[in-house]
């Protein structure tokens, strides 16, 4: 059995089950795209940490009950979990590493996909995915907690600045779907989760997609098991206050060493078997010279 290529196969099932039309990273030659070859955005979603900070993003982001409830009643992710990361993982893929064009029509796409979803709150609170406010919160919480999980995974972690360019440059992403007024630095993030915390509540419907998010998904055991130890180490990687309001607290003074163990071996084992191949299309379109994280 070739090992690399099972760990490969696996994760690509779970991350590339669905993709937007369009996307790819090889054409036009030489367009460095939204970011290009030494950004810090390129730097850090290049590492397998991203998984990590994203479900991590996923679980923060339920804690704004109206975004939560707008994802609820217009997507199908509770039926098809592996559908939906396949396709946020596409964007995110394609915002980050594909063409300036590429990256221009995969933006529209999706705005044009949240335009359907709006609607009330059962206590009247309004949602709608096309709104800043509700942009800002999907797209920071993403930013933030792939940034932590950088800091505390990746074998050679950028430094305060490096992470400030990287926020910044997330916060390109959410102004391409609409946003305005989007943090861009360590500092505005803090502030602007300073200004969030008193409107952020935990309702039966929280509850639910953050139980869903922690259990296994997939259809095999391997990706079942995966998925939870993924899930635990995301939930570690949360700030204090969320985990706090969320009732995720460690359980015991051992949870955090064990969680921190297993984010070690699964990001060493994901860099060892993993190709991204679309990091070397795009690092070939611009003339660049890729280095995986792992050999750093």
């Amino acid at each position: 059995m070739n090992l690399r290529k099972t760990i490969d196969d696996s994760y690509w099932s779970m991350l590339a089950a669905a993709h937007l039309p369009g996307e790819q990273y090889t054409e036009p030659v030489g367009d460095p795209g939204l970011f290009g070859p030494g950004s810090a955005l390129w730097y850090v979603h290049t590492d397998v940490t991203g998984v990590l900070g994203g479900v991590s993003g996923l679980l923060l982001g339920t804690l704004n009950e109206p975004v939560t409830h707008g994802t609820n009643q217009h997507s199908s992710y509770l039926e098809d979990p592996m559908k939906r990361l396949g396709f946020t993982s596409s964007f995110i893929r394609g915002m980050s590493f594909a063409s300036t064009p590429v990256a221009e029509k995969l933006a529209g796409i999706v705005r044009t996909m949240h335009k359907r979803v709006h609607g009330t709150m059962p206590d009247g609170r309004p949602y709608s995915a096309t709104s800043s406010d509700d942009i800002i919160w999907t797209g920071t919480t993403q930013a933030y907690q792939a940034a932590r999980a950088h800091l505390r995974y990746h074998p050679k972690p950028l430094d305060g600045k490096g992470i400030d360019e990287y926020l910044s440059q997330y916060a390109v992403i959410s102004e391409k779907l609409g946003a305005t007024d989007v943090p861009k630095s360590r500092a505005d993030v803090e502030d602007y989760f300073a200004m969030m915390r008193p409107r952020l509540t935990v309702s039966e419907e929280t509850l639910e997609a953050i139980g869903f998010l922690r259990g296994p998904y997939g259809d095999d055991k391997v990706t079942q098991t995966t998925t939870q130890i993924v899930s635990r180490v995301a939930t570690d990687l949360l700030p204090g206050w969320a985990k706090r309001l969320l009732g995720l607290h460690p359980t015991t003074p051992l949870a955090p060493l064990a969680a921190r163990a297993a984010g070690l071996a699964i990001t060493r084992t994901l860099r060892y078997g993993v190709h991204q191949r679309y990091v070397e299309q795009a690092h070939k379109r611009v003339g660049a010279a890729f280095v995986p994280p792992g050999d750093l």
